[in-house]
């Protein structure tokens, strides 16, 4: 038989083997089941389909400016206008008739007639003649060939609304200059040179000149026009002989009793002695 401290010793290892059979038992579990679990997951991640989200790619920040440069600011968005033009029709304005009584326009005087009664025509309404045209009123009427508002005749419409045919304008004659020369009532005929041309005349040995004015007169007798036809050669006489010929004045030249215009010609001599 053990002894008492023999059975203590025995009875304490045998507590001890107990605990470490225990511990080892425990431990084997855990790891079982963390093995076990491992391998589950594994599987599941197998099983179950990958789902993949697009991600939006991060915008690229802006390059650095250079020191000392400024970055021109992006161009604004331009958005074009669009412009409506309305077109209207012309309208034809249409005169309307005002037959309103005028100091009641309610209608409340002591006639018949009321407010919503239809105007009524007041001259030349239905099928009566029309009024007779009045000439002279500057409006050219049925019956009528003009009317430039008076009833003067002679000025190409006449007191009746006529067109007035104008007579041709007289023909010029062309008389000769003897014929024209008896009818000059006024008018400086001798004409001389003025000293200066005189001397250089002298000078030049020109002892006789010439010169042959074309003039025309107006149906009173003025002288209308002159031209220089032949020269003495000396423009300042020349021009002292126009200018005499433009202040002449003659009685009216008659073709069967009426006066028309007339041109002929004018030889003017000068001899120095």
């Amino acid at each position: 038989m053990l002894d008492r401290g023999a059975r203590w010793c025995v009875g304490h290892l045998m507590s001890r083997r107990w605990l470490v059979a225990v511990s080892v038992a425990a431990h084997l579990c855990l790891l079982t089941g963390v093995f076990v679990s491992g391998v589950w997951r594994l599987d599941r991640l197998h099983a179950e389909p990958r789902r993949f989200v697009p991600v939006e790619p991060l915008a690229q920040p802006p390059p650095a400016a250079a020191a000392g440069v400024r970055t021109p600011p992006p161009p604004p968005d331009i958005i074009p206008r669009v412009v409506r033009h309305v077109v209207r029709k012309p309208v034809q304005p249409v005169a309307h008739l005002d037959v309103s009584p005028a100091h009641d326009p309610e209608g409340g005087g002591g006639g018949s007639g009321s407010a919503a009664d239809e105007p009524t025509c007041l001259e030349n309404c239905g099928e009566g003649p029309p009024a007779a045209p009045v000439c002279g009123n500057g409006a050219v009427e049925a019956g009528e060939q003009c009317d430039d508002g008076n009833t003067a005749s002679g000025d190409g419409c006449s007191a009746t609304c006529r067109i007035e045919v104008r007579p041709p304008a007289p023909a010029t004659a062309t008389v000769p200059p003897s014929v024209l020369a008896g009818l000059r009532i006024s008018g400086q005929t001798q004409v001389h040179p003025d000293e200066v041309t005189q001397n250089l005349m002298i000078r030049e040995g020109a002892g006789h000149v010439e010169a042959v004015v074309k003039l025309c007169i107006s149906a009173d007798g003025n002288v209308g026009s002159t031209r220089l036809l032949r020269s003495t050669k000396y423009a300042a006489y020349d021009a002292a002989l126009v200018a005499a010929v433009a202040g002449w004045h003659y009685q009216p030249y008659r073709v069967n009793g009426a006066a028309v215009p007339a041109c002929s010609t004018v030889r003017f001599v000068y001899t120095i002695q």
